[in-house]
């Protein structure tokens, strides 16, 4: 009677401990599902995210990117959701040919009044298609006022430069072509086209495309414009993108939370070409400055556009610094710092002249897109990381 007993005793403890052990797998299953769960995937995402908090968040944007955890956009935001770029074809035909002259074209100091200066020479290959300076230089080493953006993305683009002044390449090639400070053809262009025209190398690279044995002004700009067409690549982010979750690291994926949530950069940067393709007021242009830049006002003329930029695309965004419209930051680090802090200042108690006042007034009023974050060393190390997927 008591072996049975016993027998019975030592079953039940047995059962017991099963049951126990599993009680306490499923305790764990549990707990493990909703800390994964309970990830906050917006701008609350941890400081320091553990290894699951980063599992949770790759899972979280290896969706669609309709599906991704939403960005934090602020009031009058123009949101449109991030997408691969569909990269233009390379050009066959007259098209191509046309290109070809223009890569040459893009090379040639011919086209500057004094032979000494190249598109190429504020827009180099080997620095992004920008020249890495604050601000060009160009005719007789004049300095000017803004940064040499990169071209990548220029033809995918409209309107061009800082101040939106061109609305397409052909026309923006007139600007450069023509300033006193850059390439300085101030003679209506009549020295560049005799200069062009006495080239018998040009004359017949260009007949075989237009069929005409004379070269126009238009003829310059068309094959400068096919050229820069052919300019843009696919980045590691457009993979990403497309679907290869690989291509991004977790930490880089990180960045990108960021980028979309506590740092607010999608408010303006966003879409396939990584910007909202408006015009901002960052505090930067340092009215009643030595660097004073008005911006989109010396264009319309509207008070209510002193100040205000185009927000440029951040593809290749790595290799196209320094960065703002005077290149005033050197790093993407920096350039974090300088949006952490909620963008620049305008001071509106100087005395200026009445025409200006209002001017003044309005180069005050920041975009309200602009507000400040607070990032830890951690977090803006991790969305620079992503920004040079980009």
């Amino acid at each position: 009677m008591s072996t049975i007993r016993s027998a019975v005793l030592q079953a039940n403890r047995t059962a017991s401990a099963i049951a126990l052990a599993v009680l306490a797998i499923a305790i764990f299953a549990v707990v493990a599902l909703r800390s994964s769960a309970m990830v906050p995937l917006d701008a609350r995402f941890p400081t320091s995210p553990s290894t699951t908090d980063l599992a949770t968040l790759r899972r979280a944007y290896a969706t669609e990117p309709s599906s991704w955890p939403r960005p934090r956009l602020l009031p009058g935001a123009h949101f449109a959701e991030m997408a691969p770029l569909s990269i233009l074809p390379q050009p066959t035909g007259k098209a191509r040919d046309l290109a070809r002259i223009g890569a040459k074209l893009f090379e040639d100091p011919l086209l500057s009044a004094s032979g000494h200066i190249a598109c190429q020479s504020c827009h180099n290959r080997r620095l992004g298609w920008g020249d890495g300076l604050p601000t060009s230089f160009g005719h007789g080493r004049a300095k000017g006022k803004r940064n040499a953006p990169g071209l990548f993305t220029a033809a995918y683009r409209s309107p061009l430069f800082w101040d939106g002044r061109s609305s397409s390449l052909e026309e923006q090639a007139l600007a450069p072509l023509a300033d006193n400070r850059e390439m300085a053809n101030a003679d209506n262009f009549v020295g560049l086209l005799e200069r062009i025209n006495a080239s018998d190398r040009y004359r017949a690279e260009f007949a075989s495309v237009t069929g005409r044995p004379k070269i126009d002004l238009e003829d310059v700009t068309a094959a400068l414009a096919e050229f820069q067409r052919t300019l843009e690549r696919q980045t590691r982010f457009d993979r990403f993108l497309e679907g290869q979750t690989n291509a991004l690291s977790d930490t880089e994926i990180w960045g990108l939370h960021l980028f979309r949530t506590k740092a607010g950069c999608a408010n303006c940067h966003n879409g396939p070409t990584l910007s909202d393709g408006r015009f901002h007021n960052l505090g930067l242009s340092f009215f009643n400055r030595t660097l004073e830049d008005l911006g989109r006002y010396g264009v319309t003329g509207n008070a209510e556009d002193t100040g205000k930029f185009l927000t440029p695309s951040l593809r290749h965004v790595s290799r196209t610094g320094p960065y703002m419209h005077n290149g005033i930051f050197p790093s993407l680090a920096g350039t974090v710092r300088f949006y952490e802090g909620g963008g620049g200042r305008v001071r509106i108690d100087e005395t200026v002249t009445p025409p200006r006042r209002n001017l003044m007034q309005e180069a005050a009023k920041k975009s309200p897109q602009l507000e400040p974050f607070e990032l830890t060393p951690d977090e803006v190390a991790a969305l620079v990381a992503y920004l040079q997927t980009l």
